[in-house]
């Protein structure tokens, strides 16, 4: 052992003694920290949040991982009874993150969680009456049992070819059911069957480890010699609904002048009982002021009445020719007749 208080001399003899002597205790502990470094690198395995993974051991499938957000066995439960997924020697597990496994025996294969896309070549499909349209479909899928996937499909390429003789003709034969209108205009009929396929479509595709999500008309695109006739209907289509919300809008129009005119005449209503009422108590005010007044003073009374009287019938060039006796002149002769005697 070197003396540490003495500066080292590496050309020395001693030097390289010690050197030779510790070489290989060097060399050991440098392997042992590559293959430990080797052994938890295949002792562990990371699942991502968009990733699933299938651990087998001398190519016998003995774990599946999948992410909490799948619920395809649950769902398909019937339909898996028999597969591998069910096994009493394959192992469900759920979780995502850092994973075990054996070393050197277990092989990990990850596939992603995430939708992959489908989309078919533009085609000539034809409606229930014979009419023509190019279409062209597509769906979204995934992987939901990884572990069936590898088994049944040798790589993404052989799955899309399988999607593909599938898919494409289901949605092919759901147009085929469909009039041209219902296919053009209607889109929840064209929906309801599409929905229909996609039961079917997964139907098939479970015991593969696929579940497609949604399949729709990508495009559709008319033939030169149906462009006329389809414009033609699309025309009388919306002039239709047009004609039919003007009629809406012309009952929702009288419905409000009725309503308005039956409001007014309630209110004219009310307003002219209003107005007898007062008019009556007026007119019963004013009898009884004209009946004090007479019987205050019959005789002045009599007598002012009969100047009203004179006055209304009477204009400036008018003359009245009366007996002495005459009600509407005795009154007035007999006051004057009075007033001069006294």
């Amino acid at each position: 052992m070197m003396d540490n208080q003495r500066p080292v001399n590496y050309a020395s003899a001693e030097f390289k003694a010690y050197f030779k002597r510790s070489r290989k205790r060097l060399i050991l502990i440098a392997v042992l920290l590559v293959a430990l470094i080797i052994l938890i690198s295949e002792s562990t395995f990371i699942v991502g949040e968009a990733e699933q993974s299938v651990v087998t051991r001398f190519g016998v499938i003995k774990r599946i991982i999948i992410n909490s957000d799948n619920d395809f066995h649950e769902r398909y439960q019937d339909l898996l009874k028999d597969e591998i997924s069910f096994s009493e020697d394959v192992k469900i597990v759920v979780s995502t993150g850092l994973q075990f496994k054996v070393p050197f025996i277990d092989k990990v294969e990850t596939y992603s969680s995430r939708l992959y896309t489908y989309i078919s070549d533009s085609e000539i499909v034809n409606t229930s009456e014979k009419k023509q349209y190019y279409v062209q479909t597509y769906a979204q899928w995934y992987i939901a049992d990884p572990a069936l996937f590898s088994l049944k499909f040798a790589s993404m390429t052989d799955a899309e070819n399988q999607l593909d003789n599938l898919i494409h003709p289901v949605i092919v034969q759901a147009i085929n059911r469909l009039t041209a209108e219902d296919f053009v205009s209607n889109k929840d009929v064209l929906n309801a069957a599409l929905n229909n396929g996609l039961t079917e479509l997964n139907e098939k595709m479970a015991s593969r480890g696929i579940e497609i999500k949604d399949i729709q008309v990508h495009r559709t695109i008319l033939p030169t010699a149906n462009l006329e006739s389809t414009y033609a209907r699309m025309q009388a289509d919306r002039a239709k609904v047009a004609q039919q919300l003007r009629s809406e809008g012309d009952e929702e129009y009288r419905k409000a002048v009725s309503a308005t005119d039956l409001e007014a005449a309630q209110i004219q209503a009310d307003a002219v009982t209003e107005a007898g009422a007062v008019r009556a108590e007026a007119e019963a005010e004013s009898m009884r002021i004209y009946a004090e007044a007479y019987s205050a003073d019959i005789e002045f009374y009599s007598f002012w009445r009969s100047l009203q009287a004179l006055e209304t019938a009477l204009d400036e060039s008018a003359t009245l020719v009366l007996d002495q006796s005459h009600p509407l002149w005795a009154d007035l002769l007999s006051y004057i007749t009075e007033t001069q005697d006294k």
